[in-house]
Formats: structure tokens, C-alpha cells, sequence
């Protein structure tokens, strides 16, 4: 059928033209999108979905804060908490289950700061706890209550996995976020190279592939050629030394 006809056989009109036409025409299209909406509504009331994006949520934003800079992590959760909002909120939810949930998340992410076992027990306790009174728990009767609860093994294997995310993958990266890293003239000391301009006491020294500007630490004065190793960095220059063996550090210094 021509868009044409379908104006017609829907709006009674005999003819519907110009700018009318394409403004009802968009309006159905718009029609024709509102089951999707509703799909999507219907699928954030499902309480094993709602939880699931509420904890993917969490983790998320819990992930960007304690390794910043990541932001794919931070952006995936503020979308899942807000689609698990959407879900909660046509739900009969028992928000105390939230704050625990909450509340336990917040203890694995201190825990990563302060040794012992205490403050993980305590999280773990309050997320299982918080993820059992979310909606009706499993074990009251169907008939006593509304029938909205989450399937057990869910919640066991979410706890399980949660525990792991904490205890396995953030730690491990809070620890790596933590060393120094390795970069700056501070990784020179120790490093052997070769004088270019004689050191009086300063001169120019080549260091693995670079001209550095350099200082006799002795302030003796050390010809072109030499190989010096830097004992120190003082501010934009580096401090160098007579290496003892020339012949061991003189492949490596014309590096």
C-alpha cells in the first residue's frame, strides 16, 4: 500500500497533502516504536535483570574510582545503575536491600585499603543479606507475598562473583596502580654512557640514544670519549662519574 492510501484508509481523508501528510506520517512511525519502549520497560521489571544491572551498575563506578582514567567502566555503569532505577521503580523493592547492597560494596572498596579480614566478612555479609531482602526472599511462601523475588542461585554465584572482582581483579590493580612507575631521568642513575664534550666540570654526555648535558660529581675534569656512569640527577643535567671499566660499559653506552 502507498503512503498515500495508508493516510487515507487511516485518517478518513480523502486526500491528506503537503506538510500534514508527513507529520501524520511520522506520527505512526512513532506508533509503530512504542512496543519496543514497552519490550524494554518490561524487561528492566524482570527482578533478575534489575538486580543484575544493578550490580553490573556498581562495579562499574566502583572500578572507575579506585583505577580512574579507564572510562569505559564508569560510562557502562552510570548507564546500568540508571536502567536498574527504571526496573526497581516498577518493582516491589525493599530499599533497605539497596543500602545493604550498597553498603556491602562500599566495605570491599575500604577493604582494599586497610589490612584484615574484618571489613571483607562485613561486606560480604551485607551484599548476600541485601541481595535476599531486595525483593521477597526465597524462602517465604508464594502465597504470603507478592511473588517478585530473585532466583537463589543468582544471587549465589553474584556474591561469589563479586567477592572475586574485589578480592582477585581490583586488588591486584589498586596494587599495580600503586607502584611508582619507572620513567624521568631517575631511571638513568646507575646507567653508563660516553662524553661527547669534555666534562669541565659540565660538558655533553651520550646516554642510551640521547645527548644529555652532564657534571663531573668530582669535578675533575673528564676528556671526550670516557665512559661515565650518572651517580645522580641534579635538576635538567646529570651528575657522572669515571666508569672503573671502559670496557665493559662501552657497547652498551653508544647505545
Amino acid at each position: 500500500m502507498r503512503p498515500s492510501e495508508t493516510i487515507r484508509s487511516v485518517s478518513g481523508y480523502g486526500s491528506l497533502g503537503g506538510m500534514l501528510g508527513i507529520v501524520f506520517l511520522r506520527g505512526l512511525q512513532f506508533q509503530t516504536q512504542v512496543p519496543l519502549l514497552q519490550n524494554l520497560l518490561a524487561a528492566l521489571a524482570n527482578p533478575n535483570v534489575a538486580y543484575f544491572l544493578l550490580i553490573v551498575g556498581l562495579l562499574g563506578i566502583v572500578a572507575e574510582v579506585v583505577t580512574p582514567g579507564a572510562v569505559l567502566p564508569g560510562v557502562v555503569g552510570v548507564i546500568c545503575l540508571i536502567l536498574a532505577l527504571a526496573g526497581l521503580g516498577q518493582l516491589p523493592t525493599n530499599w533497605a536491600g539497596v543500602a545493604l547492597i550498597a553498603a556491602g560494596v562500599t566495605m570491599f572498596v575500604l577493604d582494599l585499603k586497610v589490612a584484615g579480614f574484618g571489613l571483607s566478612i562485613g561486606a560480604l555479609i551485607a551484599f548476600a543479606l541485601g541481595s535476599i531482602l531486595l525483593f521477597t526472599p526465597f524462602w517465604v511462601p508464594s502465597g504470603e507475598a507478592s511473588g517478585v523475588r530473585l532466583n537463589p542461585w543468582l544471587i549465589l554465584g553474584t556474591t561469589a562473583g563479586v567477592a572475586a572482582f574485589f578480592f582477585l581483579g581490583l586488588s591486584a590493580a589498586v596494587r599495580a596502580h600503586r607502584q611508582p612507575v619507572a620513567v624521568g631521568r631517575e631511571t638513568l642513575v646507575g646507567k653508563v654512557g660516553v662524553v661527547r664534550k669534555p666534562l669541565r666540570p659540565a660538558g655533553i654526555a651520550h646516554l642510551q640514544g640521547e645527548e644529555w648535558s652532564a657534571i663531573s660529581s668530582t669535578g675533575i675534569e673528564i676528556p671526550a670519549g670516557a665512559v661515565v656512569r650518572v651517580v645522580s640527577v641534579d635538576g635538567l643535567s646529570l651528575r657522572v662519574e669515571p666508569f672503573p671499566d671502559s670496557s665493559d660499559g662501552s657497547g652498551d653506552a653508544g647505545r
